[in-house]
């Protein structure tokens, strides 16, 4: 069977090679909040016994899973993040199976490598937990609402007197 080479047209590359150093697409410290609020919450709802034990096992493995994330540069806000395949990755996946050479300047295995967006995610995650630890301990043992904890964690405290319009129209059912 003969192989089929198919030119990506530029400009679709040049949005993929964005990734790398646009940072147009870099997560806000609003995203970051709300995305590590979201998460926590969603991490602590599968525990019966909220104790001290439990939250450190939660926070200890709770950033690392930004790992799974994708971004989505079609979308905006909150949605540009999600554990769920990139439509143009996906697309160049399916061609690639159809047996169109897909050149993007970078190895296969690495299409589904985290980017700088999700690294910076991680970090931000990181820092956040590190910096009000007590604080999100505190709501964990209390038993308090996900919006609680954006009121408490984000709201009143890491953005205080900062932008939080990425919650604006946040559905805190929403699974990423």
């Amino acid at each position: 069977m003969p192989k089929l080479y198919l030119l990506i047209p530029l400009y679709l590359l040049a949005e993929f090679a964005k990734c790398n150093t646009d940072t147009t697409f870099m997560p806000t410290k609003c995203e970051i909040c709300a995305l590590t609020s979201m998460e926590f919450e969603a991490k602590s709802v599968k525990v019966h016994k909220r104790l001290s034990s439990e939250f450190a096992d939660i926070t200890e493995n709770i950033c690392n899973g930004f790992n799974e994330f994708k971004i989505h540069k079609e979308k905006t806000g909150l949605e540009r993040f999600s554990r769920a395949q990139s439509k143009t990755i996906e697309t160049l996946k399916q061609m690639r199976e159809k047996g169109v050479k897909v050149e993007l300047g970078m190895p296969f295995e690495m299409w589904d490598q985290p980017s700088a967006e999700i690294f910076a995610l991680r970090q931000g995650c990181e820092s956040l937990l590190e910096d009000y630890e007590d604080l999100i301990e505190e709501w964990f043992i209390n038993k308090a609402s996900l919006e609680d904890l954006f009121k408490q964690l984000c709201a009143r405290n890491a953005l205080k007197n900062q932008e939080t319009s990425c919650f604006d129209h946040l559905d805190h059912k929403q699974e990423l």
